[in-house]
């Protein structure tokens, strides 16, 4: 079959003849040499491959549709195709430290127009979780503790016990005071929204008093 392909792509050459040759068993062989003793031969007259190389048609980046946008190397169709042309470098993996980033976010300053917002304070507790909070000075929590008893059997422990934490809180800057305030009164609106029913109106009132404190200092 190689034969036959390198045969049939050939420009006007040279005739080749080419040998049919047929066994005692019906099998057939095409050579380019007489058939053995004992087969039948038929010949058939081909064209010869010429020596000329073959020339390639330069390759063009594909024109587009009238009212397509033109697609440059590197980018991608609408459907997630990679798009790459005849020029420019060849396609890179995909790496998320060369990717361009947002520029990092500007401090929100208080509007110099406005009352600036009360002091509110980030709190961070023993097990290093933080939260927001108006208040600097938070109670203590006691955390339980566990109890043996004199002969270290937590079973036969008497009484109870427990440790004494105190959460370490500091002033929100005032440059990131609007920031955390729209925050405190996201978390407020999530509260009363999700509130069991019982709680649902005094946790409105709450976010309402917050958003109010908001729109009134940072414009909402």
């Amino acid at each position: 079959m190689l034969l036959w392909c390198c045969l049939a792509v050939a420009p006007a050459a040279a005739q080749v003849t080419i040998y049919r040759c047929t066994d005692a068993d019906g099998n057939l062989t095409v050579q380019n040499q007489p058939c053995p003793a004992g087969t039948t031969q038929r010949t058939q007259q081909m064209q010869g491959v010429s020596n000329a190389p073959a020339t390639m048609p330069p390759a063009f980046p594909a024109t587009p549709p009238p009212g397509m946008p033109a697609l440059q190397n590197g980018q991608t169709t609408p459907r997630g195709e990679f798009v790459t042309t005849g020029t420019g470098p060849e396609p890179r993996i995909l790496d998320s430290a060369n990717l361009q980033r947002d520029p990092s976010p500007q401090v929100t300053e208080p509007d110099p127009d406005r009352p600036p917002p009360p002091p509110l304070f980030r709190c961070v507790t023993y097990d290093d979780d933080s939260y927001l909070s108006e208040e600097q000075e938070v109670p203590p929590r006691c955390l339980p503790l566990r109890t043996v008893g004199l002969d270290g059997n937590p079973a036969g422990g008497a009484g109870r016990a427990c440790e004494v934490v105190r959460d370490r809180c500091s002033r929100v800057p005032d440059g990131a005071a609007c920031d955390a305030w729209r925050r405190y009164a996201r978390e407020a609106e999530s509260r009363w929204r999700f509130a069991h029913p019982d709680n649902a109106e005094r946790r409105r009132s709450e976010y309402e008093r917050l958003a109010e404190i908001v729109s009134g200092s940072c414009g909402g």
